[in-house]
Order: C-alpha cells, then sequence, then structure tokens
C-alpha cells in the first residue's frame, strides 16, 4: 500500500450520529458527557475516531532508519544497542548510562528540532478536516526511557545507590518530554499526548508506590500539567497490575488510561475505580486473546463483559484493537471478530453493525 493510500484509509471517517464528529464523541466520552456510542480504534479493517501519529510509524508511513541498517545489531539514536527482531521492538543490548556518574557527558538526541515536527502540520491539518481526534505520541517514555539507558536492575537501585543522577536524568528526559509536546502543540491543534510507560507487572508494581510517588510522580505531573496548558488530553498506555496506581493517575490529571490486560485488574474493578473520574481506552486482554484454544464465541462473550458497565451509562470507555496482532500471535479470526462484538456491545450508530 503507497503512503498516500495507507493515509486515506486512516483518515476514513467512521459512522457518527448526525451533527457530530469523531472528535466530538471521543471527547464526550472522556468528559462522562453521554456519547452516542463507544469512540473506536480498529485497525483490521482500519475504522477509528483517531488519528493517532503512532499508527502511522507501526504502519510504515515513515521510514524506520534502523529498519534499512543490513547489520543485524545497531545503535539506536540514543546511542542504546539493539539487535533487530522480526517484531516492532527491537531487543535492548547495552546501556549507556548505567553508570550515572557519565551523565553530564551523555549527549541526548534532539528529538524537539522543529524540522522532525514539520510533517505533521499538513496531517493535522487533514485529520481535523476529517473530524478525527488528533493523539500525538511521545517520543521520549520517560520510564521505558530511563529502563534501556540504565538497565532494569540499575534503574531499580540507581534511588539509592545514584540518587542524584538518577534524579537529574529523570528531570532531563521531562524537559525533552515537555519539548517534544509543545512541537506538537505548535504544528498544529492536538487533541491528545499519549505515552507508554509500564509500571505493572502481572502480580503488581515493578517499582514501589514509595518510589513511584518520590521519583516518577512529580515529573508525569509536570507533563500532563504541560499537556493541559496546550489544550490536550493526557492518555496513559500502562501495561500489568496497575490498581494501586489508577488512584495516583486520577490525583495526578491523566484523563485516559488504555490499557492492553485489562482483566488482570477485573473489568468491574476497573470499572468502579474511575467511573466518573478517568475514561478507559481497553484493548480485549491481549494475554488471554493469545490463547490458542480462543474461539470467536469467547471473544463476544469477553467483550460484551468488558464494555457491560458502561453501556447505556454516561461514557468513560472507548474500544481498542491491539495495534501489532502479529507481535502476539492473534488468530486471523480475531480483530473482525472483535470488531463486530464491540459495534454489537455498544460501539455502533443504527444499523452499522
Amino acid at each position: 500500500m503507497s503512503r498516500e493510500s495507507l493515509l486515506d484509509e486512516i483518515l476514513r471517517p467512521p459512522p457518527t450520529p448526525a451533527g457530530l464528529t469523531s472528535r466530538d464523541l471521543v471527547r464526550k466520552s472522556i468528559a462522562f458527557d453521554s456519547p452516542a456510542r463507544f469512540p473506536y480504534s480498529f485497525v483490521d479493517p482500519v475504522q477509528s475516531d483517531f488519528f493517532e501519529t503512532a499508527l502511522l510509524r507501526w504502519r510504515g508511513y515513515f521510514d524506520r532508519g534502523e529498519s534499512l541498517a543490513t547489520e543485524t545489531r545497531y545503535l539506536d539514536d540514543w546511542n542504546v544497542q539493539r539487535e533487530v527482531s522480526s517484531g516492532l521492538f527491537d531487543r535492548t543490548l547495552t546501556h549507556p548510562l548505567r553508570d550515572l556518574s557519565q551523565l553530564e557527558k551523555y549527549s541526548y538526541p534532539d528529538l524537539a528540532a522543529p524540522e522532525h515536527y514539520q510533517v505533521y502540520a499538513s496531517l493535522f491539518a487533514r485529520a481535523q478536516d476529517a473530524g478525527k481526534y488528533i493523539v500525538a505520541a511521545d517520543p521520549v517514555l520517560l520510564f521505558e526511557r530511563i529502563r534501556d539507558l540504565m538497565g532494569f536492575e540499575a534503574m531499580l537501585v540507581a534511588p539509592l545507590e545514584q540518587r542524584s543522577g538518577f534524579e537529574s536524568l529523570l528531570d532531563r528526559l521531562t524537559d525533552l518530554t515537555i519539548a517534544c509536546l509543545d512541537q506538537y502543540a505548535d504544528a498544529g491543534e492536538v487533541d491528545a499526548f499519549m505515552t507508554w510507560q509500564d509500571f505493572g507487572a502481572q502480580s503488581g508494581l515493578i517499582v514501589s508506590l514509595d518510589v513511584f510517588r518520590e521519583f516518577f510522580q512529580p515529573r508525569l505531573v509536570r507533563i500532563i500539567d504541560a499537556a493541559h496548558r496546550r489544550g490536550m488530553h493526557f492518555i496513559w498506555h500502562c501495561c500489568g497490575e496497575i490498581s494501586s496506581l489508577i488512584p495516583e493517575a486520577i490525583t495526578m490529571g491523566v484523563d485516559v488510561l488504555q490499557l492492553d490486560q485489562p482483566r488482570v485488574i477485573g473489568h468491574a474493578a476497573l470499572a468502579e475505580l474511575c467511573a466518573g473520574r478517568m475514561c478507559l481506552w481497553n484493548c480485549v486482554d491481549t494475554i488471554w486473546s493469545s490463547s490458542p484454544d480462543l474461539s470467536v464465541g469467547a471473544l463476544d462473550a469477553e467483550i460484551e463483559a468488558m464494555t457491560d458497565a458502561f453501556r447505556g451509562g454516561n461514557g468513560g470507555f472507548m474500544a481498542r484493537h491491539y495495534p501489532q496482532p502479529e507481535d502476539i500471535l492473534l488468530p486471523d479470526f480475531f480483530h473482525p471478530a472483535s470488531r463486530r462484538a464491540f459495534l454489537k456491545y455498544g460501539a455502533a450508530i443504527a444499523d452499522e453493525c
């Protein structure tokens, strides 16, 4: 598919009620203002209320420079050595800031250079004309970036063993994130800034709640406040069992929580934790979905359970396809069948089912 054909596909408006755009529906859902249907982002077939810069990159609209290398290993823009994988995420091999005494010598990539954002001016204008809700992707990813730069174990002990350098690194990455956010805002009207930071494992948080509150929360609040100042919602993707983080996220001002593993917490528990305070934008649980025994009937029942607490309500739920189905070996029937089920249980208008 050509780049222009891909863009046309992504920009094609889905069915909406008369007088309303996709952007209106998403904003109503986030505001708990009784949207006429659940907003959604489907990738197979492509049909979405959202225009996501991340989806453009995942679908190959922009060249991934590292993917053009002939070597199986390469240095990325952060001076992290990686090994090429068959999926979207390449394996991390080296960590240039394991020892934070080297921090002053480290050269950060210029992710906020204005020339990186010139391409978005026309893209955002076209998305706005199509009535889409525009989501700009965080290129820094604070927690994930520290894990790549330091390595997992070094990151975990840094608050005790390298506190000063750890805080300096956090502050520098936060400053860079806000500078990138501002560049997006200068390029056009953007509805949301979305980050991917996985603080959860399957049984609980990766770092203690005390460490999160002391080191990460203040920096994330700075980013959230910057997004709100520029008229953007803040969307946070976070995997794992993060029920203890949800009250923190609400207090911090997170507008939308995007979960790929909602079953870890439970659909009813999520609805209760977030009701009226923070919108959910959830996939069907990716671990549950990868079962070799999965059936269309079970998938239908799962989506009925996901949406049960929100049907006929004031909003607070949006549906999402997992955007890299090949990475988790989803069966071919999964996305078309889940789309039908989401439409059946609240994402459709009129006879759209």
